[in-house]
């Protein structure tokens, strides 16, 4: 008996569908290999990537497929392809950072731990502010959902993974809270970054519950609509992740 895909679609549309959907899983994983090389230092800034028909045989898929994640990487600001020089890899400052999958590269590409402190930096830069505007535009609703996070983190000192979540919660809905669209991706590099320095500084149940006042402090000065002070509790708070951060680093 066949499937219900093909009861819809004639074979030939069928056919061309999974066909598809098979290059765009290889152009993913083709995309991913070269960004990590990218991004590792493999080939440096102003490289040119090898040929097609050697990265063809190098990855065992087609020219097509290659000529798809050059241009996805392109996209990202990685790679620049020019006439009889081939694709080039860019500065580093073309690259967009912002991109999930660029910072997840990166992520993996780190082993000084400096991109821990890159974002902490970032963060200091941005939520500050994002609080002010939370506490003066965020909607009944957007408070709720801060109120409703910083709870959560609360409730579970205990659970790492359940902590994290509910972090990355509190600050995502804050971002989301400034009604500024600018400020969401900025979502990315806060799981990054959260993540990382989670895994480094909150590593028993007493870290996390001395996390959680500077937290406090933040959503109670948003849902009382006091933005001056809900941009000085989110910089201590991003002050104090920045010192157990350093602290970490110390010890190692």
């Amino acid at each position: 008996m066949r499937g219900q895909c093909s009861k819809t679609y004639p074979d030939a549309i069928t056919s061309k569908m999974e066909n598809m959907r098979s290059r765009r899983n290889l152009c993913g994983q083709v995309v991913h290999d070269l960004g990590c090389k990218i991004l590792a230092g493999e080939w440096n800034p102003g490289d040119p990537l090898p040929q097609e028909v050697a990265l063809c045989d190098t990855m065992g898929v087609s020219r097509t497929v290659i000529r798809e994640a050059i241009k996805s990487l392109a996209a990202k600001g990685l790679v620049q392809s020019r006439a009889k020089r081939g694709t080039i890899v860019q500065p580093a400052r073309s690259w967009n950072y912002l991109d999930p999958e660029v910072l997840d590269w990166q992520t993996q590409a780190d082993d000084s731990g400096q991109l821990l402190f890159h974002l902490t930096e970032f963060r200091q830069a941005i939520e500050p502010a994002a609080a002010a505007l939370a506490a003066e535009r965020g909607s009944d609703e957007d408070l709720r959902k801060i109120e409703t996070a910083c709870q959560e983190m609360a409730d579970n000192t205990d659970n790492l993974e359940a902590f994290l979540q509910a972090d990355l919660k509190f600050h995502t809905e804050i971002l989301h809270a400034t009604a500024n669209p600018f400020f969401s991706p900025v979502a990315n590099v806060i799981s990054v970054s959260l993540e990382s320095s989670l895994r480094v500084t909150n590593r028993q149940a007493t870290d996390n519950r001395t996390s959680i006042p500077p937290h406090q402090a933040v959503a109670k000065a948003i849902c009382d609509r006091k933005p001056e002070q809900a941009r000085a509790a989110m910089v201590a708070l991003l002050g104090d992740a920045a010192a157990r951060i350093q602290n970490a680093a110390d010890s190692q």
